[in-house]
């Protein structure tokens, strides 16, 4: 009986290997032949899941936000006081100082190339603009912002504040400092937020 092969399974196995060397080698080494040697398959094999490398940095694009819009989901859903909750949602979406599949940096990492590829960025597409826009949303329903707080404006700041920050931490790799980085966040959350009653930023 000729074996059964889960295409979609096999297709998500590619763009982890593309995602493994994107966190090692960059984009400028997220060439079909090194991705297709990590994946453990040939080219041609390769080529029949994905007929272009454009196809699967999409691809593998689109895994890495998924991931990070997971990663927003559950921790939306921890339960924690709203300040607490929101610094580590935000904090969550930040390069990890250890090795692994860093789902941040991977996104960094396309953002950047964005810029030499010809094509606009779609921050709309963007997981970590969109959460983001959920916190920023949730602190207006809790009533947690400073009154007349132009919501557009610290929104864009605080999504400029985590592109900067993700990339410092990137950068930084295993020296850097993740209290210092949840030390800014609390400050820039303090700056917007009203005095909280339980003693929390």
């Amino acid at each position: 009986m000729p074996k059964l092969i889960d295409h979609e399974s096999k297709k998500l196995d590619i763009a982890h290997a593309a995602w493994k060397i994107l966190l090692k080698e960059g984009m400028e080494g997220a060439s079909v032949r090194n991705i297709a040697k990590e994946a453990g398959i040939t080219l041609g094999a390769l080529r029949y899941y994905f007929t272009t490398q454009e196809e699967l940095l999409a691809y593998t694009e689109d895994l890495v936000h998924a991931n990070l819009a997971e990663r927003t989901t559950e921790l939306f859903m921890a339960d924690l006081p709203p300040q607490e909750k929101v610094l580590k949602l935000l904090a969550g979406l930040l390069p990890e100082n250890g090795e692994g599949d860093s789902a941040p940096e991977a996104r960094l990492i396309f953002k950047l190339h964005s810029k030499y590829s010809g094509k606009a960025y779609d921050r709309g597409r963007d997981s970590v603009y969109q959460a983001v826009k959920s916190v920023m949303s949730n602190l207006v329903m809790l009533n947690l912002l400073k009154k007349d707080t132009d919501l557009s404006l610290e929104t864009d700041r605080l999504y400029g504040l985590m592109d900067g920050l993700a990339l410092n931490s990137m950068l930084q790799g295993a020296e850097g400092n993740p209290e210092k980085t949840r030390g800014i966040l609390e400050t820039h959350l303090k700056a917007i937020s009203k005095e909280p009653s339980g003693g929390q930023y």
